[in-house]
């Protein structure tokens, strides 16, 4: 074995290694070119060979299999019942007071603690949208 295919051998175990820790799918195709430029250098010593089957290698199977990596790795945003409160109307069930740190509201029949958006007093039975949920809190707007 010469030192270029104990170089490319070592390229691509360094890859692997790499592609391994991270499992972002980012160094596997230099690691299959690393083994084809390995495979290469047990054929010919030219180097520009083994540098043009590794870029060609690593290419190739890039822009074929980066797209189908893409799509099974991809992960899917299911909405919880948090996210699907967010920009429902809600009315002010008990008095939404920033100072004396209470208020709630009703949303879908469901009670939350409020608080109000811009730090304002929202009277009990106003109407108000939720703009976002901060912990337990649903942030609110008057209508």
């Amino acid at each position: 074995m010469d030192q270029m295919t104990i170089f490319w051998i070592f390229v691509a175990v360094v890859m692997g290694v790499v592609e391994a820790a991270t499992m972002t799918l980012v160094s596997i195709w230099f690691c299959i070119g690393a083994v084809a430029a390995a495979i290469t250098s047990t054929f010919t010593d030219s180097v520009l060979t083994q540098c043009v089957v590794f870029v060609v290698v690593t290419a190739v199977t890039l822009a074929v299999t980066r797209p189908l990596a893409g799509r099974l790795t991809k992960c899917s945003f299911t909405p919880t019942n948090v996210d699907r409160v967010i920009g429902m109307d809600a009315r002010v069930t008990q008095t939404i007071d920033p100072i004396a740190g209470t208020g709630q509201v009703s949303i879908g029949g469901q009670i939350w603690s409020a608080r109000s958006e811009d730090s304002d007093v929202i009277a009990e039975q106003t109407l108000v949208t939720v703009v976002k949920i901060s912990g337990v809190h649903a942030i609110v707007r008057t209508k």
